[in-house]
């Protein structure tokens, strides 16, 4: 038995990142063929750009006028099945006093990660730790569940994308902090496909929440490592 198309489109494809549409093609050749039609496709299309765009508009004829093309050309970010993640390394320059233990020739080195994780909705929850992804994979599973992160720093935030650069804006409670990322072309170093991998272009934080280069009298800019960060698959988050 065939369940109708607008019973799967509005009742059970929501409910699904729009990463498993390929895994809902393997289901049946009905399936597939579903999957693939324009219908499906807009309602993806819906979904990926109406919360993450600036403007909240499709403009399917720039591509044209298939929904299709606009999935597979139009910058967006993987808002599902995984998140994207960043190593910076650093190397601390040892400071040799009376009290300094470290044996000469010997090298500090400070290793931290950060992670985006990005919601349909237009939220993204953010983290700056010293885990590494397998440990912190299973806390962003779990306050996607609707549970606490057990201690662990993250902070929800928003995120817009206009073309191909995302601006995520971040609310601590001591100050706001801006990141800017272009979405790197499928083929880019280190883009290992489509949506793969955001450079880090900027990196500023405001306690007024001033952003503004010229006017801002506690805006501070930060060094950006030269590493995109790059997504991670997990069918769980």
């Amino acid at each position: 038995v065939l369940l109708p198309d607008e019973l799967v489109l509005h009742h059970i494809l929501p409910f699904l990142s729009t990463e498993y549409y390929a895994v809902c093609a393997l289901v049946s050749p009905h399936w597939r063929g579903f999957t693939r039609s324009e219908l499906a496709y807009k309602e993806m299309c819906k979904r990926c750009y109406l919360n993450q765009s600036k403007r909240k508009t499709l403009h399917v004829a720039r591509f044209g006028g298939s929904y299709r093309n606009m999935l597979d050309k139009r910058s967006r970010v993987k808002t599902g099945c995984g998140l994207y993640a960043l190593k910076c390394t650093k190397i601390k320059k040892i400071v040799r006093d009376m009290w300094t233990e470290v044996p000469p020739g010997a090298i500090l080195e400070s290793t931290y990660y950060r992670y985006l994780n990005f919601y349909e909705d237009g939220r993204v929850l953010y983290s700056l730790t010293s885990k590494p992804p397998y440990e912190m994979i299973p806390i962003f599973i779990r306050v996607k569940a609707g549970y606490s992160a057990g201690g662990c720093s993250t902070v929800f935030g928003s995120y817009q994308i206009q073309k191909d650069v995302v601006t995520v804006d971040i609310e601590h409670p001591w100050h706001h902090v801006k990141l800017v990322l272009r979405i790197l072309e499928d083929g880019a170093p280190m883009a290992e496909g489509r949506f793969w991998a955001l450079q880090f272009e900027k990196h500023q934080s405001s306690a007024s929440k001033n952003f503004d280069e010229y006017w801002s009298r506690d805006l501070v800019n930060y060094d950006v490592p030269p590493d995109p960060f790059r997504f991670l698959r997990n069918w769980k988050l």
